[in-house]
């Protein structure tokens, strides 16, 4: 509590009110991305991939010397598990980031966007499978809708909804195992990043070669390449900031603003066809997620109450 020189009080943000800003503001950051990567369809997804990558390697490297993480960098490096797991978490992401970029120049965001609202959903399947979290009835109910949601969009689709199916999928990997290692997620994302640099500098080259390439070809090319990095570096380095201040189940609550961006995005800006089944799907699909996140909500505060002293 602060008193300005009006004789008013003011009050400065807790730590949890300022974990919830900056997870707002990072899911502002990927729900705008899809809008972004429309204003550059003209640009292959394995580019936008690449730069992606590549522009975001100077960043962490300037935020990981901001924060002194050198030494926690050292210490992920002399493990050769830490360093597989963390090949392997790169090719995962790299690959998440070009096939979603290539599904909204498909003109199949919304397909996308179905896979990050199960994503969540995945992430529970994970913990029971191999953390040894068992189920709550709520829950069971949320993966039972979210299956029926699957089920909607086979038939309005025609074709098992495998793009977001693969974009869950491959997201939920990348977490899971992100999770086994004890590397903090700014100093992972340097390691992944300056992993694939060379593999990446490689693609951009045989772009370049082939005359594929658009970065260098004008102002605008260059810049919005270039973006692509300071975005999805600011976006992580604000949701990692944030995820250390807030409790899980308002990460979780959080976690549904940067998909629903992006299918209204897809509607709305984009266009994209929304008959009455792919609605439904996407319905049910909510009230799958309000059921898992009052669920996740309850038993957050069954749990703090039964840690509280008597």
């Amino acid at each position: 509590m602060a008193i300005t020189d009006e004789g008013q009080t003011s009050r400065t943000l807790t730590a949890a009110e300022t974990g919830v800003v900056l997870a707002v503001m990072a899911h502002l950051v990927w729900g705008g991305m899809a809008t972004y990567f429309g204003l550059i369809r003209h640009i292959s997804p394995v580019e936008i991939a690449v730069n992606r990558g590549l522009w975001a390697l100077p960043i962490a490297i300037a935020v990981v010397w901001y924060l002194n993480q050198w030494p926690d960098v050292r210490r992920a490096l002399a493990s050769p598990r830490n360093l597989a797991i963390l090949a392997l978490t790169s090719c995962l992401i790299v690959f998440n980031w070009g096939f979603y970029v290539w599904s909204i120049g498909q003109g199949r965001t919304l397909e996308s966007s179905l896979g990050y609202f199960i994503n969540p959903l995945l992430n529970v399947v994970m913990g029971y499978l191999f953390l040894g979290e068992r189920f709550t009835a709520p829950q069971k109910w949320a993966l039972a809708l979210a299956s029926v949601a699957v089920l909607v969009q086979t038939v309005a689709l025609g074709h098992i909804p495998w793009l977001g199916l693969m974009l869950a999928v491959t997201f939920c990997l990348y977490g899971f195992l992100r999770k086994t290692i004890p590397v903090g997620p700014t100093q992972g994302f340097l390691i992944e990043v300056a992993i694939i640099a060379l593999p990446l500098l490689g693609a951009q080259w045989w772009l370049s070669s082939r005359g594929e390439a658009f970065f260098g070809t004008s102002v605008f090319n260059t810049s919005m390449l270039i973006g692509c990095g300071v975005m999805t570096a600011a976006s992580l380095m604000l949701y990692a900031a944030s995820i250390r201040r807030i409790r899980y189940s308002t990460a979780g609550l959080l976690q549904y603003i940067s998909p629903s961006l992006v299918f209204l995005t897809a509607v709305f800006i984009f266009g994209e066809p929304m008959d009455a089944i792919k609605l439904a799907s996407f319905i049910v699909i909510w009230v799958a997620l309000a059921i898992f996140s009052v669920a996740a909500i309850r038993d957050e505060r069954s749990r703090r109450q039964e840690m509280e002293p008597a």
